[in-house]
């Protein structure tokens, strides 16, 4: 997990924070909305709120399908699983609005690399 802070503003900051709060939509407001398309703090974060938010969704999606096929008290388990892992990634998504917020580039392994692939041609 590389963390570490760059040239970013108090301003950017906030925007980088608030990239996340409504997953994928603001992550996608904030890489596309000027002057913050040209800071590349915001853009990471943006960008990282984008991929985290996806993978959050098909977590739940997937967990979901296998609750509904199962048997009951099987899938019963699978809800207690799930609750637990929402519970991981709303901390985790916490975390995130913090880190940006502290102006600190925190890559989540792997979901960061592919988060930096939206960005090449």
């Amino acid at each position: 997990m590389d963390t570490h802070t760059g040239g970013s503003t108090p301003q950017n900051q906030v925007v980088a924070a608030a990239a996340y709060l409504l997953g994928f939509v603001t992550g996608i407001l904030f890489l596309y909305l000027e002057p913050y398309d040209k800071d590349e703090f915001v853009r990471f974060h943006a960008r990282q709120s984008i991929a985290f938010s996806i993978a959050w969704f098909v977590i739940n999606l997937v967990l979901g399908v296998f609750i509904a096929v199962l048997p009951f008290a099987l899938g019963r388990l699978l809800v207690g699983l799930q609750e637990l892992i929402n519970l991981g990634l709303a901390i985790m998504w916490i975390f995130l609005i913090y880190k940006a917020y502290s102006g600190e580039r925190y890559r989540i392994p792997e979901l960061a690399d592919l988060a930096d692939s939206f960005s090449r041609p």
